[in-house]
């Protein structure tokens, strides 16, 4: 019994905007995969910002090749999107995955047009490294380096900056059909995130209080559930200074913590996968259109 109430304790601090977008792309993994809706009219080609394919351009990350692909994407991106929303708030990190979600679907779409116009993308992965890059730019500032070792009298040092771009090409080695240009637009999403150069894109703390009141029963509802983290809390939060995971010296932290102001964003955009007539292996490339 004991068990039962720790494990429903650690669900219900789960944040709420984390929990449903598990839930829910799961839902949508099962309508796709399950009953056999393709929602073709959702993969992100190159060509959709000129076909006006609005629904392809902001909603591409929601579906998936299949269950394999989804729990990868999930693993992939609940960790870092928890962080996030428990820092910044559950309305302003939905705010945050649309901006990342658009902003990496133009820059994969403009590339793509020279590169690769018949490949299309759907998935989580490419948010997840935009969360990762925007995280890795915090961290940085605490923790340049995040690992060195010794090769014979050679010392190889990884910086914390080059951890996205690792792990991404990681991703590739081990899935070689999985979208490398769709991650790297990803990554840049999240440096321009954490960059600061999309804050004017975000509306005022005013209108999102507002929102919170029109979703104020349906946040009551959720309450007993999973935790909502309430953009007057949440703001108060975000003008202080990042507060970095990992961290050995609690003075440096602090000394630190006086010289780098925190920059208030997050990140994303996809995974790719194959389609002929219909999708081929659970892969993220999509093939000719």
């Amino acid at each position: 019994m004991d068990n039962l109430h720790s494990i429903w304790g650690a669900i219900n601090k789960t944040p709420a905007l984390t929990a449903g977008l598990t839930v829910f792309t799961f839902i949508l993994c099962v309508i796709k995969n399950t009953f056999g809706v393709e929602m073709l009219s959702l993969v992100l080609y190159p060509r959709s910002p000129l076909d006006l394919n609005l629904n392809a351009i902001s909603l591409y990350s929601l579906v998936h090749v299949g269950y394999l692909h989804w729990l990868f994407n999930v693993l992939s991106i609940f960790v870092p999107l928890s962080i996030f929303e428990k820092r910044h708030g559950t309305v302003y990190t939905g705010i945050t995955l649309n901006l990342l979600t658009v902003i990496a679907a133009l820059q994969y779409c403009a590339v793509g047009l020279l590169l690769y116009p018949n490949t299309g993308v759907v998935g989580l992965s490419g948010i997840a490294f935009s969360f990762f890059s925007y995280m890795a730019y915090q961290e940085h500032q605490y923790k340049p380096v995040m690992e060195s070792f010794h090769i014979g009298s050679l010392e190889i040092k990884l910086y914390t900056l080059t951890a996205p771009f690792i792990a991404a090409l990681v991703f590739w080695v081990i899935f070689p059909t999985s979208s490398f240009p769709g991650h790297l637009a990803g990554i840049s999403t999240g440096f321009l995130l954490a960059f600061g150069y999309i804050n004017k894109l975000y509306p005022p703390s005013s209108i999102i209080l507002k929102i919170e009141q029109v979703l104020a029963p349906g946040i009551r509802l959720l309450a007993p559930i999973v935790f909502y983290h309430k953009e007057e809390d949440a703001v108060q939060m975000r003008s202080v200074s990042y507060a970095p995971l990992f961290t050995e010296d609690m003075e440096s932290l602090s000394s630190a913590t006086n010289h780098h102001p925190q920059a208030t964003n997050s990140t994303t955009t996809t995974t790719s996968t194959t389609r002929t007539a219909s999708y081929v292996r659970e892969s993220r490339v999509l093939g000719e259109a």
